[in-house]
C-alpha cells in the first residue's frame, strides 16, 4: 500500500474499533465520511449485531474521491466475540485492504482455552501467548466505550498488533459540545497517549446520549497529513436518529 493511502485504511480501522458492544449497548448502523486535509475522499459503513450473548461488527469502506477513488481503495473488517467479566473478549478478527495493485489480509484467531492467538499479517504468521484482557483492534474501542459508561477516564489496554502484543494508553481529554448532522451533541474526547517525541495523534469524540457512539475521529501527524472521519447518519435499534438543533 502506498504511504499516501495507508492513513485512510488505518482510519477505517480506528472508526471500526470505536464502535462498542456490551449488555447496555444496543445494535446500530452508522455511516462516516473520511477527509484528508479537510477534503472528502471516502465513506465507511459500520454495523453492530447482537445474538445470544455474542457480538459481531462489520465495516465496509471505499474511496469516493481523489487518489483513493482512482486506485479503487476498499477496506472491509469483521470482528466477533463475547462479553466476559465486564469487558469484551474477541474470538475472531479479520481485515482486508485492497487497492488496484495490492491486497493486504490481516487475521487473528483467539483460542482462550489454549491461551494463544494466531495472527496472520502481511509479513507472515505468529502464534502469541494470551493473557486475560488481550484485545483485537476492534475490541479496544469496545473497552473504551464500556469504560466511559462506568465513568472511567484512563485505560491501559493490551492488543494483538500483527507479530506482538502491544500496550496502548488512552485517556479522556475534555468534554465538549460538537455540531454534527444529528445536531449538537455532548461528547467526551478520548486521546491515545504516545511518547513525548511522537508527532502522531489519535482523538475520538464519543456522544454521551447515544451510548457513547463515536461521532468524530482525528488521526495524523502534527507535521503531516490530517485524516478525519465524521458521522453522517446513525440508526439505533433500526430507528434512524433525526437531526436536532445546532450548538448555541
Amino acid at each position: 500500500m502506498t504511504t499516501r493511502l495507508a492513513p485512510l485504511a488505518g482510519l477505517a480501522t480506528l472508526i471500526f474499533s470505536c464502535a462498542a458492544v456490551a449488555g447496555p449497548v444496543t445494535p446500530f448502523e452508522a455511516t462516516f465520511e473520511f477527509l484528508r486535509n479537510d477534503k472528502a475522499i471516502g465513506e465507511s459503513r459500520v454495523a453492530l449485531t447482537l445474538e445470544d450473548g455474542a457480538w459481531t461488527m462489520t465495516s465496509a469502506t471505499r474511496g469516493t474521491r481523489g487518489l483513493a477513488k482512482l486506485l479503487g481503495l476498499e477496506e472491509s473488517s469483521l470482528s466477533r466475540g463475547d462479553w466476559q467479566d465486564g469487558g469484551p473478549r474477541p474470538h475472531h478478527f479479520e481485515q482486508t485492504v485492497e487497492v488496484s495493485f495490492k491486497t493486504i489480509h490481516t487475521r487473528a484467531e483467539f483460542d482462550w482455552q489454549a491461551g494463544t492467538v494466531h495472527s496472520v499479517h502481511e509479513d507472515g504468521e505468529d502464534t502469541l501467548a494470551l493473557t486475560p484482557g488481550v484485545l483485537d483492534p476492534v475490541s479496544v474501542g469496545l473497552a473504551v466505550r464500556a469504560g466511559l459508561g462506568d465513568g472511567v477516564s484512563e485505560w491501559r489496554l493490551s492488543l494483538v498488533d500483527e507479530d506482538e502484543i502491544e500496550e496502548q494508553l488512552f485517556e479522556v481529554a475534555t468534554t465538549e459540545a460538537l455540531d454534527t448532522p444529528l445536531g449538537c451533541l455532548v461528547t467526551r474526547r478520548v486521546d491515545r497517549i504516545r511518547g513525548p517525541e511522537s508527532t502522531r495523534y489519535t482523538q475520538t469524540w464519543y456522544a454521551r446520549d447515544y451510548d457513547w457512539t463515536p461521532v468524530k475521529v482525528a488521526h495524523g501527524k502534527t507535521d503531516g497529513d490530517r485524516m478525519e472521519s465524521r458521522l453522517l447518519a446513525l440508526a439505533v435499534n433500526g430507528e434512524s436518529v433525526e437531526a436536532g438543533l445546532t450548538c448555541p
